[in-house]
């Protein structure tokens, strides 16, 4: 039977066709896996094989694994400590060959993470229901600006912070080893306020204990808690501190909005994309030749 898809040419098609289905929160979760992959791996690392401040005679990865030497990294020597009075979690990557393996790891972080943006874009903007439209133009704005930040995430590794603290030079190694992150950051929180929405909007959470004021609560955390964050930041970069952290109950603020963004980024998103691949919400995907 002849139809519009029938050769011209009388001979049957011989290009080719593949479809697969996959659960795009499965690649969301192994890219989330892939930054504590690196945290993990580059803080065993900075302890046991970096330098810091540099010694003649340090002793040996294998002396200190093995043979109960002390780590050669002093953290109370980094611009950031000597900065900020506590090491951030980025400290255990900074210095090499800490530095060099991370650089590698983190396209464990990047590569899913980029997949997934093109993912979920697709999906959101393949609704075609009327409640979606809005979400779709904001989709439009947010998955390119992810996309940027998560390629160029790498930057933190090029832009050391291991300037002289107390010089202008130290502090714009600094600023520019910052920007690259607080990026980052930023495209995590874009990502949830669009994740959280298709939820809501596909009425679809993936526990049912989970209700949408709960979500849109998390999303005014996670907000507060990025501009609190980039706020501290910020500010001893320009040399007038939000708060004094030489002071207990300063320290421990700080570090704890350092943690509990770990946790509110990068945990729980963890947690949700696992439980949301098993919902059976696969999406598929063809490849197929046209001429």
């Amino acid at each position: 039977m002849v139809d519009e898809e029938t050769p011209l040419t009388g001979r049957t098609s011989t290009l080719g066709k593949r479809t697969f289905a996959l659960n795009i929160e499965r690649i969301r979760f192994w890219g989330l896996m892939g930054g504590l992959v690196l945290l993990s791996v580059g803080t065993f690392v900075s302890m046991y094989g970096v330098n810091f401040p540099v010694k003649e005679n340090p002793s040996t990865f294998m002396e200190k694994l093995f043979g109960g030497k002390p780590s050669d990294f002093e953290t109370s020597e980094t611009f950031i400590y000597k900065l900020f009075h506590f090491n951030h979690t980025c400290s255990m990557l900074d210095f090499n060959p800490s530095k060099t393996i991370a650089a590698l790891i983190i396209m464990l972080h990047t590569l899913p993470m980029l997949l997934f943006v093109i993912c979920h874009y697709l999906r959101i903007t393949s609704q075609t229901d009327s409640k979606y439209d809005t979400l779709k133009m904001v989709t439009k704005v947010f998955s390119p600006i992810q996309f940027v930040v998560f390629t160029y995430f790498y930057m933190v590794f090029v832009n050391s912070p291991d300037g002289e603290f107390g010089t202008a030079s130290g502090m714009r190694k600094f600023a520019l080893h910052y920007v690259p992150y607080g990026l980052w950051q930023l495209g995590m929180l874009l990502m949830a306020i669009q994740q959280c929405w298709f939820l809501s909007l596909k009425d679809q959470l993936p526990f049912p204990w989970i209700t949408h004021t709960m979500l849109r609560a998390y999303l005014y955390f996670m907000g507060a808690l990025f501009t609190v964050y980039t706020y501290f930041i910020v500010s001893f970069m320009l040399g007038s501190p939000a708060w004094d952290t030489t002071t207990t109950i300063g320290l421990l603020s700080a570090k704890g909005i350092m943690y509990i963004w770990d946790v509110v980024a990068a945990i729980i998103p963890m947690i949700m994309a696992w439980y949301e691949s098993t919902d059976g919400n696969d999406t598929q995907f063809t490849f197929e030749e046209l001429q």
